[in-house]
């Protein structure tokens, strides 16, 4: 495995932050000597939407320094391995994917990026009805693989089924959904599919990489070996969508249909 810790086990670790920070009004990060980009994202808008809370940086300097280069700048370095935290914009039309496409040759070729990230973000317009959304990113030389991770604070994807006509008995159900490529637009006729999400899904693992998507109770796991939908409690409730994409590098060009939903 190329990344140390599950995305999932990042996810449960920020709730751990944040229900520790409501309760003291200090973000205790002392003890962290490592972040990855979802955990990064995730404190990072944690600490923009709570300006008065008291951070306490991780002791390691570097570590610090790094959490204070990605928490607080908004610029993309093309010299740079990071994307720092950038806020995707309401209107689509003003979305800079050049800044992700240096990650092109890591990910199998600009098609492959471009189609995960493409994918990705017509899910949040067509679908999300946002105010804020946010976007980061990481390649990790030595450990040969990259790591981005979006999220929304708009309409969760149960929500969205919810909203064209679909009764869920539970949240995971609308994952499940997200599975078949059972699509939420109205247009869409009897027995046609909305591939999206799936279409991501089967891309990043094809190509070895891994795949979390967590939506109000909901969540979806994927890996090359397998993929389950499960229920999150109460506590780890998030309210919109959050989906993180771990890829390995890829030594050649990824025919991207070689992996797309039939």
């Amino acid at each position: 495995m190329f990344r140390s810790g599950s995305l999932i086990e990042d996810y449960y670790k920020f709730n751990l932050f944040k229900s520790g920070a409501a309760k003291t009004n200090e973000l205790d990060l002392s003890t962290t000597t490592w972040f990855y980009p979802m955990l990064l994202l995730l404190l990072g808008i944690f600490i923009k939407q709570n300006p008065d809370i008291n951070v306490i940086p991780p002791r390691n300097p570097s570590v610090s320094n790094y959490f204070d280069i990605i928490t607080k700048s908004d610029e993309a370095d093309v010299n740079k391995s990071y994307i720092p935290i950038i806020k995707v914009p309401e209107n689509s039309r003003k979305l800079d994917t050049q800044k992700l496409n240096r990650y092109a040759t890591y990910c199998g070729g600009t098609t492959t990026l471009q189609y995960l990230i493409g994918e990705l973000t017509t899910n949040i317009y067509e679908h999300s009805s946002f105010s804020t959304a946010y976007i980061m990113g990481q390649k990790y030389y030595s450990r040969g693989f990259l790591e981005f991770c979006i999220v929304d604070n708009g309409v969760s994807i149960p929500k969205s089924y919810e909203i064209a006509g679909m009764t869920l008995e539970n949240d995971k159900i609308a994952l499940d959904y997200v599975l078949k490529g059972i699509s939420t637009k109205k247009e869409y006729k009897d027995g046609e599919r909305g591939h999206g999400l799936r279409s991501s899904i089967d891309l990043t693992t094809g190509i070895g990489g891994t795949c979390l998507i967590i939506s109000r109770n909901g969540g979806l796991s994927a890996t090359p070996e397998k993929t389950n939908t499960f229920t999150l409690d109460g506590e780890n409730i998030y309210e919109g969508t959050l989906i993180s994409i771990d890829v390995p590098f890829q030594e050649s060009e990824v025919n991207i249909y070689d992996h797309l939903p039939k």
